[in-house]
C-alpha cells in the first residue's frame, strides 16, 4: 500500500514526457467553516464515512494522501495550514459522476501552477491537465469537464501536484486520493428522493460516497455558511477519515 512520494513524482514526470493530455481546469475558491464553528463530535454519527464494504484500494498504487506538511518549502506563510487533498485516507471513495468534482485545499503559495492527473489501478497514467494557482488559496473546487469520463466500478488514483520548483519538478508537494465512479442503486435513490439535504450527505457518506458527501455539505455550507449544525456535520465528516481539521476548516 505505502507507495514512496519520491516515486509518485517520478510517474508524474513521466506521464509529462509522454505526451498526455494538458488543458486548462477551473478551479473555484468555496465557503468553509471557521474555527469558531467546530465544536465536539461526540454522539454524532450521521455524516460518518464508511468505506465501501468488500472495496479495498489497489496494492499497486499509493495510499492516499490527505496532506502535506512541508508546504512552508513553498512559500506559505504559516506552519499550520498545508496543502490538504479532501480524499478519504487509504480508502476509495465513491462519487455516481463520471466526471466528478475533487476538493483541495490549497494553502498561500508563491507556486504559480499545479497539475491534476489521474491514473489507473496500476498506476499508469491516463490524464493530466495544468491549473493555474496563481493568487489562489483556500478551498478550491477542481472539475473535469475535459477529462475523459471514469470507467464505471473502476478504481482511480488522483493527485494534486504544486509546482513549486517549475525547473526541478521532483520538489512537487503531492496529494491525492482512491476514487471510483459507481453508478447509484435504485434504492439508494429512492432514499436520495425522500432526503432533506443534510440526510444526503448522511446517505452519501454511510454507503460510500466519499466525494458526492462533501460536494454536498459544501453547498449547503455556501448556502447557510453561519447553520452550526453543517458545521459540526462537517466536522464530523472530516474527523471520519483523518483529516486535520485545523487545515481545512480555516481554510479562509
Amino acid at each position: 500500500m505505502n507507495f514512496p512520494q519520491t516515486m509518485l513524482k517520478r510517474k508524474l514526470l513521466m506521464t509529462c514526457l509522454t505526451g498526455m493530455i494538458t488543458l486548462p481546469l477551473s478551479v473555484t475558491p468555496v465557503a468553509a467553516i471557521t474555527q469558531n464553528d467546530i465544536s465536539s463530535v461526540s454522539g454524532l454519527n450521521s455524516t460518518s464515512f464508511e468505506p465501501p464494504p468488500r472495496k479495498d484500494a489497489p496494492r499497486s498504487g499509493t495510499a492516499g494522501g490527505g496532506s502535506r506538511n512541508d508546504s512552508l518549502f513553498c512559500g506559505s506563510q504559516t506552519r499550520t495550514k498545508n496543502l490538504t487533498a479532501l480524499s478519504p485516507g487509504k480508502h476509495i471513495g465513491l462519487s455516481h459522476d463520471g466526471h466528478p468534482v475533487l476538493f483541495v485545499y490549497l494553502p498561500k503559495t508563491n507556486a504559480q501552477m499545479a497539475e491534476l492527473s489521474i491514473f489507473d489501478a496500476n498506476m499508469n497514467g491516463i490524464y493530466q491537465t495544468n491549473i493555474s494557482v496563481a493568487n489562489s488559496k483556500g478551498l478550491i473546487a477542481i472539475k473535469l469537464p475535459s477529462a475523459p469520463s471514469l470507467v464505471k466500478n473502476q478504481p482511480y488514483y488522483w493527485s494534486f501536484a504544486l509546482a513549486c520548483n517549475p525547473v526541478d519538478r521532483t520538489e512537487d508537494l503531492v496529494v491525492g486520493g482512491w476514487i471510483e465512479y459507481r453508478q447509484l442503486s435504485q434504492n439508494l435513490q429512492n432514499q436520495l428522493a425522500k432526503a432533506t439535504s443534510i440526510e444526503r450527505v448522511s446517505i452519501y457518506a454511510r454507503n460510500g460516497y466519499w466525494y458526492d458527501a462533501v460536494a454536498t455539505m459544501i453547498e449547503l455550507q455556501q448556502k447557510e455558511p453561519q447553520n452550526s449544525h453543517l458545521a459540526r456535520s462537517w466536522t464530523e465528516l472530516l474527523t471520519s477519515v483523518g483529516l486535520n481539521l485545523n487545515v481545512v476548516a480555516t481554510a479562509y
